[in-house]
């Protein structure tokens, strides 16, 4: 493996360089691109090297997760190699491993050091069967990129395939408020850890747009006791034996406190602790649940877990704050239905009134299809000023106009692009501009912010 090793981490390196200088991005993919094309075994052969490893995949949080797992094994003292800039393909991961690795492209080894790895959904099906993980975490499965995954069963029925061909050993931490996930954890054959959330906001029902009502092992209709959101809560099938777990790592007490985030408690194995966070909605509650749940099975203590959650920041582009010249700008990431409801249940918490950037892109991370915006309750975002951008900006501004949104000072102004929008909607911000973006397009947003000096390129960020 040496001299080809090297030959990828060098060809990686010098295309991450080029990338850079060129202003074309950080290269956090066409630098893995060409390791892994040179080596294809380079992610393996580095990763399984670790003293532990954690695989984190699902549709929504993974990047948030990551960090605050990566903060908790931090916090016990031991080093982590880690994607921290959200780039989850096998490149993307490439790519993060050579900003470790020494110059030969080999991670140094120690009993100290640990893996924390994000991957794509599909990148995870084809990642996980030559990997040697510790713990895998899957965390939740909504209906995202259709153009690129398909429906939810398609990506839950792969899970399982591959759930059952590899016995790795590894302890399988699952979502227990979600019943296509502890389906297909079903097939693991290892040790499955579970958590979930037992207070706080909920429905007594599911929502119109949930995209899983029947039960993924025998297709009868669900029953549900309480709804956290979409299809997540507690659920039973009365015609099988699927029914929601008893959560291992569970919140006893949630308090939502808008933008500014929640308090948590959670309870795990008869441990209770106190999780302030500052990463807003219900949504990042399971996040950090799966985050304390994942930091146990790779050893570390639940009270420096909970305790790393409180002083962990925002991964960038979710719920980050940008600093501007007299305007706040607080990105929040929206990517499909799930996701873009739950954000809006945040906004629709605020007490204080705010001025909104919405941003709407069709890329290929994106997604080609934008029709999902028709299943997002925009009804209930009611900004103060509204600026609508982005490359799908028009077909975004007739959803919010047959959604009925109406700014409370003034029309909404509509600008394709990034940089035309975002200068109309700072001329018109009074102090604080709340963006709501698909992830190109929240990018593309932080490359202009870059550009303009307010803040440092995303991959320079290290978390």
């Amino acid at each position: 493996m040496g001299v080809r090793t090297i030959a990828a981490a060098t060809a990686g390196r010098s295309l991450r360089l080029a990338s850079r200088l060129a202003r074309r991005g950080g290269g956090t993919s066409i630098g893995g691109l060409a390791t892994v094309w040179i080596d294809r075994d380079y992610v393996p052969a580095q990763l399984n090297g670790l003293a532990s490893l954690a695989l984190i995949t699902g549709t929504n949080g993974k990047t948030t997760t990551t960090a605050l797992v990566t903060a908790a094994v931090r916090a016990a003292g031991r080093r982590v190699v880690t994607n921290h800039t959200g780039s989850n393909l096998e490149r993307g991961v490439a790519a993060a491993l050579l900003a470790d690795a020494g110059w030969t492209g080999k991670i140094p080894r120690g009993a100290a050091v640990t893996g924390v790895i994000e991957a794509d959904e599909w990148a995870f099906v084809a990642l996980y069967p030559r990997l040697r993980p510790t713990a895998i975490v899957l965390l939740n499965l909504f209906r995202d990129q259709l153009d690129r995954y398909g429906e939810v069963d398609r990506t839950s029925s792969e899970w399982g395939r591959v759930l059952a061909a590899h016995a790795h050993g590894a302890t399988l931490i699952v979502n227990a408020d979600d019943p296509v996930l502890v389906a297909a954890a079903r097939r693991h054959r290892g040790p499955v850890r579970t958590f979930g959330i037992d207070a706080g906001p909920s429905r007594p029902s599911l929502e119109e747009w949930a995209d899983v009502r029947r039960c993924p092992l025998c297709d009868a209709r669900l029953a549900y006791v309480r709804v956290t959101f979409a299809h997540l809560g507690h659920y039973h099938c009365p015609s099988c034996d699927l029914v929601r777990p008893a959560p291992d790592v569970r919140a006893s007490a949630v308090e939502l406190q808008g933008l500014s985030g929640a308090r948590v408690t959670i309870t795990s194995a008869g441990e209770v602790h106190s999780a302030p966070t500052t990463l807003p909605g219900i949504y990042n509650v399971y996040n950090l649940l799966a985050a304390v749940a994942t930091s146990e099975a790779l050893g570390v203590p639940l009270a420096t877990a909970a305790a790393s959650a409180s002083h962990a920041g925002p991964a960038f582009g979710r719920a980050e704050t940008i600093r501007t010249p007299g305007v706040d700008i607080v990105v929040l990431l929206v990517k499909n239905p799930a996701g873009a409801n739950q954000t809006l249940d945040v906004l629709a918490g605020e007490t204080v009134p705010y001025d909104a950037l919405v941003l709407l892109n069709d890329g290929i991370a994106d997604g080609r299809d934008v029709s999902w915006i028709w299943d997002v309750d925009f009804e209930r975002l009611r900004p103060r000023r509204l600026t609508v951008g982005g490359a799908r900006a028009h077909d975004l501004a007739l959803r919010l106009k047959y959604a009925g949104v109406a700014p409370t000072d003034g029309g909404a102004a509509v600008a394709e692009g990034i940089a035309a929008p975002l200068d109309a909607a700072l001329a018109r911000a009074n102090g604080r501009l709340v963006v709501l973006a698909t992830y190109t397009a929240m990018l593309a947003l932080r490359a202009e912010c870059d550009r303009r000096g307010w803040t440092a390129p995303y991959w320079r960020v290290r978390r």
